[in-house]
């Protein structure tokens, strides 16, 4: 997920204006900074977080907000913020860039996504007690075998012991399960679902009712879902 948005924000092209206000040239939207003006014209992506600074156009903020309805975006007033990333639907409009590179939206977004810290869960705190507890014990039983050898002249080998050792600590029983839970997050990422930790993924499989307050953030839009 998080090389999906740093490839959209890679591939996203600007039309910046310059210093006369008419000229406009092609730039990568990672070439931005703060001041820079950008036309923004139907169908286009839009560079950056910025502000709106001539025109009106309708805006599809989904692929923010969720919400599959465009919304209006002008200037002046509270309604003149844009963020990099969201399509313009119709109209021109021309967009005053108002954040640093590697500070904008879609930045966090990815910072966020890479960020997410896998902590463990309950079962799987529990498990590693439980192991090792095991260890210590198996440990405390290899460590008293040789005396009781040696006393029934049986004495063993160290590669003997060490190879007992080894068959009874329960190691892959934790990095298995530790495994699974990292495949069951990456499966989440793939769907674009962002875990923000393994407990809570075990949590939800428990859950029976999802109650949601945005229509349209997780849904289809259109009542199908």
């Amino acid at each position: 997920q998080a090389d999906t948005l740093r490839k959209a924000k890679t591939d996203t092209v600007a039309r910046r204006l310059g210093q006369d206000g008419r000229r406009e040239e092609q730039v990568p939207g990672t070439d931005l900074k703060i001041g820079d003006l950008v036309v923004c014209e139907a169908g286009d992506i839009i560079p950056g977080d910025g502000d709106v600074v001539e025109g009106v156009a309708s805006v599809d903020e989904s692929a923010i907000t969720g919400e599959s309805a465009p919304v209006i975006r002008e200037s002046g007033g509270d309604r003149s913020a844009v963020t990099g990333g969201t399509k313009v639907l119709s109209d021109r409009i021309v967009v005053k860039i108002t954040t640093k590179p590697g500070e904008t939206f879609i930045d966090r977004m990815i910072a966020l996504v890479e960020g997410a810290a896998r902590q463990k869960t309950p079962n799987e705190i529990a498990l590693n007690i439980l192991l090792a507890s095991l260890t210590i014990v198996f440990l405390l039983a290899v460590v008293t075998l040789q005396p009781f050898a040696i006393y029934a002249d049986a004495e063993q080998s160290m590669i003997v012991l060490t190879a007992l050792l080894v068959c009874l600590i329960p190691t892959t029983i934790g990095a298995l399960l530790s495994a699974i839970g990292i495949a069951g997050m990456d499966r989440l990422v793939q769907r674009n679902v962002l875990a923000m930790s393994g407990r809570a993924v075990e949590a939800a499989g428990d859950v029976s009712t999802l109650l949601l307050d945005k229509t349209g953030t997780i849904t289809l839009g259109n009542r199908q879902a």
